[in-house]
């Protein structure tokens, strides 16, 4: 008899596969599909994401609090609707499945397709878990009102639901689609908050009935003679011009590189390089800070709720920060504000600052992009550093001359940026500028690669 106790890994691989089997799942289409079709499925899904951002919550009180409102552009979210949650879910599934493999809690082959399916159905599965999770965090929390049990648990179901339709939006876009659901949804969801402050002609009844949007509202001023080019909480034309001016900043720091001169170790004459982007951590670092942020704010709203010290923050009845440390965790929005209570703003840039620039070199050893693993990638593609013989050793001193420090320098850079357009209360956010400029530029790259583009369209994004 053999009493040999089984095999942890292989008893957690079927409760995974168990689990994964519950889930409703999208197929892959049975041939590749054309360009044409891609696009119109990402067209499609965009558009029921924008219908489900104007879905109100059923039951909810009238006036909901946007506890996420730090990170509102990071996921992609509607507070009070059923996108509420956003791509929340998908993107804290993906950190700690990354947290997890890095760590080697868990283990899974991604060079074999059985590992990256695996790995892929559990990171579904786990923000499955957290749709439902974080959506009775949010309504046991009080954001919807304070309603007894039951109608708290059908508060629950809506919101979940509607974040689980955003999971598997994504999976659609990333089978049938162009690009991915996460990406598509971010620059969705910024694009409309950016249109939407420039352009609605919706009066605001708190601010005398101007027009909500910065042009409306200019041309409003001008026909009754006092033209204002600055409003108080409300978009203006100088937010406008530091919306453009943050947007070609963006745009220049993302076309940033330096390159590594290589040469092929089996074919003499054969030259390349290896690109690292300015950017080289790209706006991840952006991401995890305000996504540290309001995490830390949703726990200082419970502790202070039920303990209230002052110390961690306090709150005014519209949910923003008006003291403690959470008042120097975001930022004054305005120019007037900025001068208003400079070291607040100074505190804040230091501290994004400085998280932007841990979270880069962070981020770069647990996804693989540090020297020396870039290094082993380089000596298996049968390279190596113009001009020095062929050695590993070679190939991570050179990259150590330019990965540690583009890393810290570009996690400053976007950090310092984001800080600068929150400070010029830019439209769409400055990391919602950061992230759409990112994702749009790197989706421009993939469609000039395309082999079905059109030479005519092609010519033109060239």
């Amino acid at each position: 008899m053999n009493d040999a106790e089984p095999d942890p890994s292989s008893v957690s691989d079927r409760v995974l596969d168990f689990g994964t089997g519950l889930l409703p799942k999208i197929e892959a289409p049975a041939e590749s599909l054309s360009l044409k079709k891609k696009l119109s499925w990402s067209g499609i899904i965009l558009v029921v994401y924008l219908i489900l951002g104007e879905i109100p919550i059923y039951g909810m009180a009238e006036q909901a609090q946007d506890y996420f409102s730090f990170v509102k552009a990071v996921l992609a979210s509607e507070s009070g609707t059923l996108i509420t949650l956003g791509i929340g879910p998908l993107v804290t599934a993906g950190i700690f499945m990354q947290l997890f493999q890095g760590a080697d809690i868990f283990h899974f082959d991604l060079y074999s397709h059985e590992g990256r399916a695996r790995f892929q159905g559990s990171q579904k599965l786990l923000a499955v878990f957290l749709c439902f999770f974080e959506a009775a965090l949010y309504v046991f929390m009080g954001a919807f009102g304070e309603f007894g049990l039951g109608r708290e648990i059908f508060l629950i179901m809506q919101v979940g639901f509607g974040a689980l339709l955003i999971v598997l939006m994504d999976e659609i876009v990333t089978k049938w689609g162009f690009g991915s659901g996460i990406s598509l949804f971010i620059v969705g969801g910024v694009a409309k908050d950016i249109f939407w402050k420039l352009f609605s002609f919706q009066a605001s009844s708190a601010h005398g009935g101007q027009y909500i949007g910065a042009f409306p509202g200019l041309i409003q001023s001008l026909l009754k003679g006092s033209p204002l080019w600055i409003r108080a909480d409300l978009p203006d034309m100088v937010q406008v011009f530091f919306t453009v001016l943050i947007f070609m900043l963006a745009v220049y720091f993302e076309t940033l590189w330096v390159e590594v001169p290589l040469s092929s170790g089996r074919f003499r004459g054969i030259r390349g390089g290896y690109p690292l982007k300015f950017i080289y951590a790209s706006v991840i670092p952006v991401i995890l800070t305000m996504s540290v942020f309001g995490t830390f704010g949703l726990i200082v709203r419970t502790i202070e709720s039920r303990f209230p010290t002052g110390i961690l923050g306090t709150f005014d009845a519209r949910g923003n920060a008006i003291g403690g440390i959470m008042y120097y965790l975001t930022p004054p929005r305005g120019i007037l504000r900025v001068i208003d209570d400079p070291y607040r703003a100074l505190i804040y840039l230091v501290i994004v600052v400085v998280f932007c620039a841990f979270f880069a070199v962070l981020w770069i050893d647990i996804t693989g992009m540090n020297s020396k693993t870039v290094a082993q990638r380089i000596q298996h593609a049968g390279v190596q550093v113009a001009g020095f013989k062929r050695d590993i050793r070679v190939i991570e001193s050179v990259l150590n001359r330019h990965i540690p420090q583009v890393t810290i320098l570009g996690g400053i850079a976007v950090g310092i940026l984001a800080s600068v357009a929150n400070f010029t209360s830019a439209l769409g956010t400055g990391t919602g500028i950061l992230l759409a400029v990112s994702i749009t530029y790197r989706m421009y790259q993939d469609l000039r690669k395309d082999p079905e583009l059109p030479e005519n369209i092609g010519r033109i994004l060239m």
